[in-house]
Formats: structure tokens, C-alpha cells, sequence
């Protein structure tokens, strides 16, 4: 099956490496780290100079913004090639292989996902302001990571081709900005946004010197979440991308 599951793999990255646009996705989450690590210093310093108003305090909603967007930018990319393939009635054909579609869903989302996971952990290693504990970093990565699955298979699910799908895109970058609520608001009442996935990353980092109990126990919230959303949308999705 693993032999299957490459083939359909490989099939998926050279049609990626066609695409400027979903080529452009992969090297997108560093570049983004570069230019927040960098600028954001800069504009800092300027907006004391001028205005007396630091922007420092704020540094750690930049580190959860690229937790949150780097996985999700390799969801889109398996999103879209997906919507490509259904449009030319590949996924029919490979609902009916001897691996009856499931090779088709390892090799077009989990493995893209995998590696989504890893850049989040080094673009956060490596860009990142006031992130520095390696179980936060993984942790927020693995919530930021099955959130990406979720915006993933909500696109493949609601839209009709590719080119609803860029709009749609646009639309799910509400449903990530969740992780801006704990710097928000400090009320209980901010956890009527618990359904959101990035609220829990938000959770996290907004927590100096957060305990281990406490960050594990918003880890799990933030994959039950997203295990619930990706059940929702399963049954649906597997209807669209294989009859």
C-alpha cells in the first residue's frame, strides 16, 4: 500500500510544482516568519521613537499568528490539489484501487500534514519572539497542524472548484484568528470561542510561565476540538473527493 500511497504522492507534487500559486505556499510560512522576526522590531522602534507606543508586548500574537497560518497554508495546498483532481474525476478512479481511497487520503493529506507539522516547528524555532519551550512549540504545532486538516477538508467539502475555493480560502481566515482572543478579553466568556482550534494556541501563548498541567490540559482541548470538527465534516468529505 505504502508503494501506492508515494506514487500518489509524487503525482500530487508535480502538479504543485506546476502551480506558481501552491508552489508559492510552501516556502510562504518562512518567508512570513522572516519578515515578522525582522520588521516587527523595526516598526517597534520607530513607533516609540514617534509615538511613544511599543509594539513588544504584542510579539507573542505574532509567534501564535504563525503557529496558526503555517500548517494551514499546507492544508490549502492539499485542498487545492484535491479540488483539481476532483474536477477531472481523478478521486472516482482512485476509489475504486485496491486501496479503495485510502491511500488516496494518506498520500493528499496526511503526508503534506506531516510536513506541515515539521515547518511550523522550525519556522517557530527559528523566527519566533517568545516561544522558546520546546513542548510549547510542539504542542501549538500539533493543534495548529489538525486545525490545518480541518480547514482542509472544509474546503474540499463546501467548495464547488478551485476557484471557489480561493475565495473560500480567504473566508477560513476567520475561523484561524481565534487565537487572538486570550489578548483580547480575559473573561470566562471567551471560551464560548473553545470551538476554534487556534483559541487553544492563543491560550497557550498568552500564558507566561504557564504550568505543564495546564498547558497539556489546553493541548488536549485544542485536539478535541479539532477531532470534533474533522468527525463533522468526514462523512461529507469523503462523499465529495470519492463517488
Amino acid at each position: 500500500m505504502m508503494s501506492i500511497v508515494f506514487k500518489i504522492f509524487n503525482v500530487g507534487f508535480r502538479q504543485v510544482l506546476r502551480d506558481g500559486m501552491l508552489l508559492l505556499l510552501i516556502p510562504a510560512p518562512f518567508l512570513m516568519g522572516a519578515v515578522l522576526r525582522y520588521m516587527l522590531p523595526f516598526a517597534d522602534k520607530i513607533l516609540q521613537q514617534r509615538l511613544d507606543f511599543s509594539l513588544s508586548p504584542w510579539y507573542a500574537v505574532s509567534d501564535a499568528m504563525v503557529l496558526t497560518l503555517t500548517p494551514v497554508m499546507m492544508a490549502m495546498i492539499c485542498a487545492f490539489v484535491i479540488l483539481d483532481e476532483r474536477d477531472e474525476g481523478i478521486g472516482i478512479y482512485y476509489n475504486i484501487t485496491p486501496a479503495n481511497g485510502y491511500a488516496y487520503l494518506i498520500a493528499r493529506i496526511a503526508l503534506p500534514m506531516i510536513w506541515g507539522f515539521i515547518s511550523s516547528i522550525l519556522v517557530v524555532s527559528l523566527f519566533a519572539f517568545t516561544v522558546k519551550d520546546p513542548l510549547i512549540i510542539v504542542i501549538s504545532s500539533l493543534i495548529g497542524t489538525l486545525q490545518g486538516v480541518v480547514v482542509g477538508m472544509f474546503l474540499v467539502t463546501v467548495a464547488g472548484n478551485k476557484v471557489e475555493g480561493l475565495a473560500l480560502a480567504k473566508l477560513s481566515n476567520i475561523f484561524v484568528m481565534g487565537f487572538i482572543i486570550p489578548w483580547i478579553t480575559q473573561s470566562p466568556v471567551r471560551y464560548i470561542f473553545g470551538i476554534l482550534p487556534s483559541f487553544w494556541i492563543g491560550e497557550i501563548l498568552s500564558n507566561n510561565g504557564i504550568h505543564v498541567f495546564t498547558m497539556l490540559t489546553y493541548g488536549l482541548a485544542g485536539a478535541i476540538s479539532c477531532l470534533f470538527l474533522i468527525t463533522a465534516l468526514t462523512k461529507k468529505f469523503l462523499s465529495r473527493i470519492l463517488h
